[in-house]
């Protein structure tokens, strides 16, 4: 009785390694989020969201992205009508091995306002900016998601 629960359980067992390999390879459990705020991994060319204070690894580089703050925001609220849709100025921080840089990319599609920056090689874009302003609430700082895309120069 002993012997058949011990071979039931390791088969369980190796049928869940098995399993969680094939999500793997198949991209499921590409981006991993981790409860404890450790990193998650994204893949360089599909977007990713982050929220404020996230930190991202693009698998298969040394490159890591922070979502720092956001550091204004003036986009016109959704339910307000506005002569310019105004802009939000992002802050991120990248890194990779011992080199760093901080970037403030924008939401505004205008040309004087910088939506992609590049940093050894990668371009970084900020797609979207979530929640998007009501005039009846305040956004908090926490409740912002940055989507970005990176692509390899």
């Amino acid at each position: 009785m002993y012997r058949a629960r011990h071979c039931l359980r390791a088969r369980m067992f190796s049928l869940a390694i098995a399993g969680s390999l094939l999500l793997a390879c198949f991209g499921v459990l590409d981006a991993k989020t981790h409860a404890d705020g450790a990193l998650q991994l994204v893949r360089l060319g599909r977007e990713f969201k982050l929220r404020v204070g996230q930190r991202v690894a693009l698998k298969g580089t040394r490159l890591q992205i922070k979502f720092a703050a956001v550091e204004n925001d003036s986009r016109c609220p959704s339910d307000v009508t506005c002569v310019w849709a105004g802009n939000a100025a992002v802050r991120f921080q990248l890194s990779a091995g011992r080199g760093n840089k901080t970037i403030t990319l924008n939401t505004s599609s205008n040309s004087t306002f910088v939506r992609e920056n590049e940093y050894l090689g990668y371009k970084v874009k900020l797609v979207d900016l979530s929640p998007y302003p009501r005039s009846d609430r305040k956004i908090a700082s926490r409740d912002y998601t940055a989507t970005l895309l990176v692509g390899k120069e």
